[in-house]
Protein backbone atom coordinates (compact mmCIF):
# COMPACT_ATOMS: atom_id res chain seq x y z
CA UNK A 1 0.00 0.00 0.00
CA UNK A 2 1.40 3.42 -0.93
CA UNK A 3 2.04 6.07 1.71
CA UNK A 4 -0.77 8.31 0.45
CA UNK A 5 -3.22 5.40 0.90
CA UNK A 6 -2.16 5.02 4.55
CA UNK A 7 -2.80 8.69 5.12
CA UNK A 8 -6.16 8.58 3.30
CA UNK A 9 -7.43 5.60 5.26
CA UNK A 10 -6.23 6.94 8.59
CA UNK A 11 -3.81 4.08 9.22
CA UNK A 12 -1.74 6.27 11.50
CA UNK A 13 -4.67 6.71 13.84
CA UNK A 14 -6.08 9.76 15.58
CA UNK A 15 -4.84 8.44 18.94
CA UNK A 16 -1.35 9.58 17.94
CA UNK A 17 -2.30 13.18 18.71
CA UNK A 18 -2.14 14.21 22.37
CA UNK A 19 -4.94 16.05 24.16
CA UNK A 20 -2.97 19.13 25.07
CA UNK A 21 -5.70 21.04 26.89
CA UNK A 22 -6.46 18.22 29.29
CA UNK A 23 -2.77 17.59 29.88
CA UNK A 24 -2.11 21.24 30.57
CA UNK A 25 -4.94 21.53 33.10
CA UNK A 26 -4.02 18.31 34.87
CA UNK A 27 -0.37 19.27 35.11
CA UNK A 28 -1.19 22.76 36.38
CA UNK A 29 -3.14 21.22 39.25
CA UNK A 30 -0.01 19.44 40.38
CA UNK A 31 1.24 16.02 39.39
CA UNK A 32 2.39 13.63 42.12
CA UNK A 33 6.03 12.61 42.32
CA UNK A 34 5.15 9.60 40.18
CA UNK A 35 2.31 9.15 37.73
CA UNK A 36 -0.50 6.84 38.81
CA UNK A 37 0.54 3.33 37.89
CA UNK A 38 -0.19 -0.28 38.62
CA UNK A 39 1.92 -1.94 41.26
CA UNK A 40 4.85 -4.05 40.13
CA UNK A 41 8.41 -3.83 38.99
CA UNK A 42 9.79 -1.54 36.29
CA UNK A 43 9.89 -4.55 33.94
CA UNK A 44 6.19 -5.21 34.55
CA UNK A 45 5.31 -1.53 34.10
CA UNK A 46 7.09 -1.56 30.73
CA UNK A 47 4.25 -3.74 29.41
CA UNK A 48 1.41 -1.82 31.07
CA UNK A 49 -0.18 -0.37 27.93
CA UNK A 50 -2.76 1.64 29.87
CA UNK A 51 0.04 3.55 31.62
CA UNK A 52 1.92 4.29 28.39
CA UNK A 53 -1.28 5.18 26.55
CA UNK A 54 -1.78 7.91 29.15
CA UNK A 55 1.78 9.11 28.56
CA UNK A 56 1.18 9.29 24.81
CA UNK A 57 -1.67 11.74 25.44
CA UNK A 58 0.92 14.12 26.88
CA UNK A 59 2.59 14.44 23.45
CA UNK A 60 1.28 15.90 20.20
CA UNK A 61 3.05 14.18 17.28
CA UNK A 62 2.22 15.06 13.67
CA UNK A 63 -0.43 12.71 12.23
CA UNK A 64 0.93 12.41 8.67
CA UNK A 65 3.77 9.91 9.28
CA UNK A 66 4.96 7.31 11.79
CA UNK A 67 7.98 8.59 13.66
CA UNK A 68 10.50 5.83 14.37
CA UNK A 69 13.40 8.29 14.38
CA UNK A 70 13.20 9.55 17.95
CA UNK A 71 16.98 9.18 18.07
CA UNK A 72 17.48 12.58 16.41
CA UNK A 73 15.62 14.27 19.22
CA UNK A 74 12.62 13.37 21.35
CA UNK A 75 9.86 15.98 21.08
CA UNK A 76 9.02 17.63 24.38
CA UNK A 77 5.83 16.55 26.15
CA UNK A 78 3.20 19.26 26.25
CA UNK A 79 3.88 20.42 29.84
CA UNK A 80 7.55 20.98 28.90
CA UNK A 81 6.66 22.79 25.69
CA UNK A 82 4.21 25.00 27.54
CA UNK A 83 6.77 25.85 30.24
CA UNK A 84 9.23 26.91 27.55
CA UNK A 85 6.62 29.03 25.77
CA UNK A 86 5.49 30.71 28.98
CA UNK A 87 9.09 31.40 29.83
CA UNK A 88 9.63 33.05 26.45
CA UNK A 89 6.73 35.42 27.04
CA UNK A 90 7.73 36.24 30.61
CA UNK A 91 11.41 36.81 29.84
CA UNK A 92 10.52 38.91 26.81
CA UNK A 93 8.32 41.09 29.04
CA UNK A 94 10.95 41.46 31.79
CA UNK A 95 13.76 41.97 29.27
CA UNK A 96 16.97 43.37 30.78
CA UNK A 97 15.56 43.23 34.29
CA UNK A 98 15.45 39.45 34.04
CA UNK A 99 18.91 39.18 32.46
CA UNK A 100 20.59 41.48 34.98
CA UNK A 101 18.73 40.66 38.20
CA UNK A 102 17.02 37.28 37.94
CA UNK A 103 18.77 35.19 35.31
CA UNK A 104 21.73 34.08 37.36
CA UNK A 105 19.69 32.68 40.25
CA UNK A 106 17.46 30.84 37.79
CA UNK A 107 20.48 29.43 35.96
CA UNK A 108 21.95 28.12 39.19
CA UNK A 109 18.65 26.54 40.19
CA UNK A 110 18.54 24.76 36.82
CA UNK A 111 22.15 23.66 37.24
CA UNK A 112 21.24 22.20 40.62
CA UNK A 113 18.28 20.25 39.24
CA UNK A 114 20.38 18.88 36.38
CA UNK A 115 23.23 17.89 38.69
CA UNK A 116 20.79 16.08 40.98
CA UNK A 117 19.46 14.15 37.99
CA UNK A 118 23.02 13.13 37.10
CA UNK A 119 23.99 12.31 40.67
CA UNK A 120 26.91 14.76 40.68
CA UNK A 121 27.77 18.13 42.22
CA UNK A 122 26.44 21.36 40.65
CA UNK A 123 30.08 22.46 40.66
CA UNK A 124 30.79 19.78 38.03
CA UNK A 125 28.01 20.62 35.54
CA UNK A 126 27.67 23.07 32.65
CA UNK A 127 24.55 23.68 30.60
CA UNK A 128 25.49 23.70 26.91
CA UNK A 129 23.58 23.52 23.63
CA UNK A 130 24.18 19.88 22.69
CA UNK A 131 26.59 16.94 22.91
CA UNK A 132 28.78 18.23 20.10
CA UNK A 133 29.44 21.48 21.95
CA UNK A 134 30.06 19.65 25.22
CA UNK A 135 32.48 17.18 23.66
CA UNK A 136 34.34 19.91 21.76
CA UNK A 137 34.86 21.79 25.01
CA UNK A 138 36.52 18.65 26.37
CA UNK A 139 38.48 17.56 23.30
CA UNK A 140 39.74 21.01 22.30
CA UNK A 141 40.27 22.00 25.94
CA UNK A 142 42.62 19.16 26.85
CA UNK A 143 46.20 20.41 27.12
CA UNK A 144 48.03 17.73 25.11
CA UNK A 145 51.47 17.65 23.51
CA UNK A 146 52.63 16.44 20.13
CA UNK A 147 52.77 12.64 20.16
CA UNK A 148 50.21 12.21 22.95
CA UNK A 149 47.59 9.61 22.06
CA UNK A 150 43.81 9.48 22.22
CA UNK A 151 42.10 6.13 21.64
CA UNK A 152 38.65 6.12 20.02
CA UNK A 153 36.43 3.58 18.24
CA UNK A 154 35.24 2.76 14.74
CA UNK A 155 31.64 3.49 15.76
CA UNK A 156 32.01 6.91 17.43
CA UNK A 157 29.76 9.75 16.29
CA UNK A 158 30.99 11.66 13.25
CA UNK A 159 31.12 15.10 14.89
CA UNK A 160 33.28 13.74 17.72
CA UNK A 161 35.64 12.11 15.24
CA UNK A 162 35.92 15.43 13.39
CA UNK A 163 36.82 17.18 16.64
CA UNK A 164 39.49 14.56 17.32
CA UNK A 165 40.89 14.91 13.81
CA UNK A 166 41.09 18.67 14.15
CA UNK A 167 43.00 18.22 17.39
CA UNK A 168 45.33 15.81 15.59
CA UNK A 169 45.90 18.19 12.69
CA UNK A 170 46.42 21.26 14.87
CA UNK A 171 48.53 19.88 17.69
CA UNK A 172 50.13 16.73 16.33
CA UNK A 173 48.45 14.31 18.71
CA UNK A 174 48.08 10.68 17.61
CA UNK A 175 44.67 9.05 17.14
CA UNK A 176 44.34 5.29 17.55
CA UNK A 177 41.13 3.67 16.38
CA UNK A 178 39.85 0.40 17.84
CA UNK A 179 37.11 -1.92 16.57
CA UNK A 180 34.18 -2.38 18.94
CA UNK A 181 32.58 -5.82 18.35
CA UNK A 182 29.00 -5.66 17.06
CA UNK A 183 27.95 -8.70 19.10
CA UNK A 184 30.32 -8.94 22.07
CA UNK A 185 30.35 -12.21 23.98
CA UNK A 186 30.93 -10.36 27.25
CA UNK A 187 32.08 -7.05 28.74
CA UNK A 188 35.68 -8.22 28.86
CA UNK A 189 35.79 -8.38 25.06
CA UNK A 190 34.77 -4.72 24.79
CA UNK A 191 37.15 -3.58 27.52
CA UNK A 192 40.00 -5.48 25.87
CA UNK A 193 39.42 -3.67 22.57
CA UNK A 194 40.32 -0.39 24.29
CA UNK A 195 42.96 -1.80 26.62
CA UNK A 196 44.98 -3.36 23.80
CA UNK A 197 45.42 0.07 22.18
CA UNK A 198 46.85 1.79 25.28
CA UNK A 199 50.55 2.67 25.29
CA UNK A 200 52.70 4.81 27.60
CA UNK A 201 51.76 7.82 25.41
CA UNK A 202 47.99 7.33 25.75
CA UNK A 203 46.39 10.24 27.58
CA UNK A 204 42.67 9.62 27.05
CA UNK A 205 40.05 7.16 25.81
CA UNK A 206 37.05 8.49 23.90
CA UNK A 207 34.12 6.15 24.60
CA UNK A 208 30.57 6.26 23.26
CA UNK A 209 28.17 5.12 25.98
CA UNK A 210 25.32 4.11 23.64
CA UNK A 211 26.45 3.87 20.02
CA UNK A 212 24.17 6.00 17.86
CA UNK A 213 24.55 3.68 14.84
CA UNK A 214 23.42 0.44 16.46
CA UNK A 215 22.17 1.28 19.96
CA UNK A 216 24.77 -0.94 21.64
CA UNK A 217 25.45 0.06 25.26
CA UNK A 218 29.11 -0.21 26.23
CA UNK A 219 30.33 -1.19 29.74
CA UNK A 220 31.62 2.28 30.52
CA UNK A 221 32.34 1.71 34.21
CA UNK A 222 34.58 -1.26 33.45
CA UNK A 223 36.36 0.68 30.71
CA UNK A 224 36.93 3.59 33.10
CA UNK A 225 38.29 1.34 35.85
CA UNK A 226 40.70 -0.29 33.40
CA UNK A 227 41.87 3.05 31.99
CA UNK A 228 42.34 4.68 35.38
CA UNK A 229 44.46 1.75 36.53
CA UNK A 230 46.79 2.68 33.67
CA UNK A 231 46.72 6.42 34.39
CA UNK A 232 44.49 7.24 31.40
CA UNK A 233 41.51 9.61 31.49
CA UNK A 234 38.13 8.75 29.95
CA UNK A 235 35.89 11.03 27.88
CA UNK A 236 32.33 9.71 27.54
CA UNK A 237 29.89 10.62 24.76
CA UNK A 238 26.56 9.89 26.47
CA UNK A 239 24.30 11.60 23.92
CA UNK A 240 21.94 8.63 23.65
CA UNK A 241 22.38 7.08 27.08
CA UNK A 242 21.54 9.99 29.40
CA UNK A 243 17.91 9.81 30.60
CA UNK A 244 17.57 6.63 28.50
CA UNK A 245 19.73 4.05 30.27
CA UNK A 246 18.99 3.89 33.99
CA UNK A 247 22.21 5.27 35.47
CA UNK A 248 23.79 8.23 37.24
CA UNK A 249 26.87 9.96 35.86
CA UNK A 250 28.53 9.27 39.19
CA UNK A 251 28.06 5.53 38.55
CA UNK A 252 30.40 5.62 35.56
CA UNK A 253 33.56 6.90 37.24
CA UNK A 254 34.47 8.88 34.11
CA UNK A 255 36.49 12.09 33.99
CA UNK A 256 34.46 13.97 31.37
CA UNK A 257 31.01 13.48 29.84
CA UNK A 258 28.84 15.24 27.29
CA UNK A 259 25.19 14.70 26.42
CA UNK A 260 22.19 16.24 24.68
CA UNK A 261 19.16 16.91 26.83
CA UNK A 262 16.76 17.23 23.89
CA UNK A 263 17.23 13.56 23.12
CA UNK A 264 15.99 11.21 25.83
CA UNK A 265 15.27 13.78 28.54
CA UNK A 266 12.75 15.38 26.12
CA UNK A 267 13.85 18.92 26.90
CA UNK A 268 13.43 21.81 24.44
CA UNK A 269 15.78 21.53 21.45
CA UNK A 270 19.14 23.21 21.92
CA UNK A 271 20.17 22.03 25.38
CA UNK A 272 23.06 19.83 26.45
CA UNK A 273 25.12 19.04 29.52
CA UNK A 274 28.84 18.94 30.15
CA UNK A 275 30.21 17.09 33.17
CA UNK A 276 33.81 17.53 34.31
CA UNK A 277 35.09 15.79 37.41
CA UNK A 278 35.93 18.46 39.98
CA UNK A 279 39.66 17.84 40.08
CA UNK A 280 39.89 18.00 36.26
CA UNK A 281 38.29 21.43 35.79
CA UNK A 282 41.33 23.56 36.47
CA UNK A 283 43.40 22.11 33.63
CA UNK A 284 40.66 22.27 30.98
CA UNK A 285 40.66 25.25 28.61
CA UNK A 286 37.33 26.74 27.56
CA UNK A 287 36.28 27.16 23.94
CA UNK A 288 35.31 30.77 24.72
CA UNK A 289 37.62 33.08 26.61
CA UNK A 290 36.96 33.58 30.32
CA UNK A 291 39.83 34.70 32.53
CA UNK A 292 37.64 36.34 35.18
CA UNK A 293 36.65 33.10 36.88
CA UNK A 294 38.85 30.83 38.94
CA UNK A 295 40.55 28.03 37.01
CA UNK A 296 38.59 25.40 38.94
CA UNK A 297 35.15 27.06 38.42
CA UNK A 298 33.04 24.97 36.01
CA UNK A 299 31.28 28.16 34.86
CA UNK A 300 34.38 29.23 32.94
CA UNK A 301 33.45 26.56 30.38
CA UNK A 302 29.89 27.72 29.62
CA UNK A 303 30.61 31.30 28.59
CA UNK A 304 28.49 31.84 25.50
CA UNK A 305 26.99 35.32 25.78
CA UNK A 306 23.26 36.00 25.66
CA UNK A 307 21.17 32.88 25.08
CA UNK A 308 17.48 31.87 25.21
CA UNK A 309 16.97 31.19 28.91
CA UNK A 310 13.34 30.27 28.34
CA UNK A 311 14.77 26.87 27.31
CA UNK A 312 15.84 26.41 30.93
CA UNK A 313 12.22 26.73 32.06
CA UNK A 314 11.41 23.82 29.80
CA UNK A 315 14.46 21.89 30.98
CA UNK A 316 13.41 22.00 34.61
CA UNK A 317 9.94 20.78 33.62
CA UNK A 318 11.51 17.98 31.55
CA UNK A 319 13.46 16.82 34.60
CA UNK A 320 10.23 16.83 36.60
CA UNK A 321 8.48 14.81 33.88
CA UNK A 322 11.33 12.28 33.70
CA UNK A 323 11.31 11.84 37.46
CA UNK A 324 7.53 11.39 37.48
CA UNK A 325 7.86 8.40 35.14
CA UNK A 326 10.95 7.06 36.88
CA UNK A 327 14.31 6.32 35.30
CA UNK A 328 14.07 2.54 35.64
CA UNK A 329 10.53 2.36 34.24
CA UNK A 330 11.46 4.55 31.30
CA UNK A 331 14.52 2.45 30.46
CA UNK A 332 12.58 -0.80 30.64
CA UNK A 333 9.84 0.59 28.39
CA UNK A 334 12.35 1.70 25.77
CA UNK A 335 14.06 -1.70 25.85
CA UNK A 336 10.70 -3.42 25.56
CA UNK A 337 9.82 -1.38 22.47
CA UNK A 338 13.09 -2.56 20.90
CA UNK A 339 12.65 -6.26 21.63
CA UNK A 340 8.94 -6.12 20.69
CA UNK A 341 9.83 -5.81 17.00
CA UNK A 342 13.42 -7.07 16.77
CA UNK A 343 12.41 -10.47 18.18
CA UNK A 344 10.62 -11.16 14.90
CA UNK A 345 13.87 -10.97 12.92
CA UNK A 346 16.64 -12.49 15.04
CA UNK A 347 16.69 -15.64 12.88
CA UNK A 348 15.33 -14.20 9.65
CA UNK A 349 16.78 -15.37 6.35
CA UNK A 350 17.24 -11.87 4.86
CA UNK A 351 16.59 -9.31 7.60
CA UNK A 352 19.79 -8.55 9.54
CA UNK A 353 20.05 -6.84 12.94
CA UNK A 354 23.29 -5.14 13.98
CA UNK A 355 22.18 -4.54 17.54
CA UNK A 356 23.04 -7.03 20.32
CA UNK A 357 20.15 -9.22 21.47
CA UNK A 358 21.24 -9.11 25.13
CA UNK A 359 18.85 -6.59 26.79
CA UNK A 360 21.72 -5.30 28.93
CA UNK A 361 23.41 -4.11 25.73
CA UNK A 362 20.64 -2.03 24.15
CA UNK A 363 17.85 0.42 24.79
CA UNK A 364 15.34 1.69 22.22
CA UNK A 365 17.71 2.01 19.25
CA UNK A 366 18.24 -0.81 16.76
CA UNK A 367 19.98 -1.13 13.39
CA UNK A 368 18.29 -3.25 10.72
CA UNK A 369 19.04 -4.15 7.12
CA UNK A 370 17.91 -6.46 4.35
CA UNK A 371 20.60 -8.52 2.64
CA UNK A 372 21.48 -7.12 -0.76
CA UNK A 373 19.48 -3.91 -0.26
CA UNK A 374 21.09 -0.48 0.10
CA UNK A 375 20.17 1.30 3.33
CA UNK A 376 18.85 4.32 1.44
CA UNK A 377 16.56 2.11 -0.62
CA UNK A 378 15.24 0.35 2.48
CA UNK A 379 14.61 3.66 4.23
CA UNK A 380 12.78 4.95 1.14
CA UNK A 381 10.66 1.78 0.96
CA UNK A 382 9.59 2.12 4.61
CA UNK A 383 8.62 5.76 4.15
CA UNK A 384 7.10 5.69 0.65
CA UNK A 385 5.06 2.51 1.17
CA UNK A 386 4.30 2.67 4.90
CA UNK A 387 4.87 6.30 5.99
CA UNK A 388 7.48 5.09 8.49
CA UNK A 389 10.30 7.57 9.15
CA UNK A 390 13.66 5.96 10.01
CA UNK A 391 17.33 6.98 9.68
CA UNK A 392 19.21 5.22 6.85
CA UNK A 393 22.94 4.77 7.50
CA UNK A 394 24.42 3.95 4.07
CA UNK A 395 28.00 2.94 3.29
CA UNK A 396 29.23 2.71 6.87
CA UNK A 397 32.07 0.18 7.02
CA UNK A 398 30.71 -1.45 10.18
CA UNK A 399 27.09 -0.45 10.77
CA UNK A 400 25.45 0.20 7.42
CA UNK A 401 21.70 -0.24 7.78
CA UNK A 402 18.57 1.61 8.87
CA UNK A 403 18.36 2.96 12.40
CA UNK A 404 14.95 2.42 13.98
CA UNK A 405 14.22 4.34 17.16
CA UNK A 406 10.81 4.27 18.84
CA UNK A 407 10.17 6.71 21.67
CA UNK A 408 7.83 7.19 24.61
CA UNK A 409 4.89 8.20 22.37
CA UNK A 410 5.25 5.08 20.16
CA UNK A 411 2.24 2.71 20.29
CA UNK A 412 2.78 -0.99 19.69
CA UNK A 413 0.64 -0.87 16.54
CA UNK A 414 3.32 1.28 14.89
CA UNK A 415 5.84 -1.45 15.60
CA UNK A 416 3.44 -4.09 14.27
CA UNK A 417 3.32 -2.10 11.05
CA UNK A 418 7.13 -1.93 11.00
CA UNK A 419 7.28 -5.73 11.22
CA UNK A 420 4.85 -5.98 8.32
CA UNK A 421 6.89 -3.47 6.31
CA UNK A 422 10.20 -5.25 6.87
CA UNK A 423 8.65 -8.58 5.95
CA UNK A 424 7.41 -6.98 2.73
CA UNK A 425 10.80 -5.43 2.03
CA UNK A 426 12.49 -8.81 2.42
CA UNK A 427 10.10 -10.28 -0.18
CA UNK A 428 9.95 -7.40 -2.65
CA UNK A 429 13.39 -5.75 -2.65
Amino acid sequence: MERREFLRTGALGSAAVGSGLLTSKAWAQGVPSQFERSSGTAVELAKDEAFWRARRREFAPAPDFINLEYGYFCPAPLPVLEAEQRGSSEINARASFFMRREMRDELEATRGDLAALGGVSPEEVCITRNTTESMNIIIQGLDLEKGDEIVYSDQDYGSMVEALRQKEKRFGIVLKQVAVPLYPKNDAEVVAAFEDAITPRTRALHVTHMINLTGQVLPVRKICDMAHAKGVEVIVDSAHAFAHVDYKVSDLGCDYLGTSLHKWLCSPVGLGMLYVKKDKIAKLWGLMGDTARADDDIRKLERLGTRPYNHHRGLREAIRYHDAIGSAAKYERLRYLNTYWTSHFRDHERVVLKTPEDPARHGAIANVGVKGVDAKDLGAFLYDRYAILTAPIPNHPVASGVRVTPGLPTPLRHLDLLVEALDAAAKLL
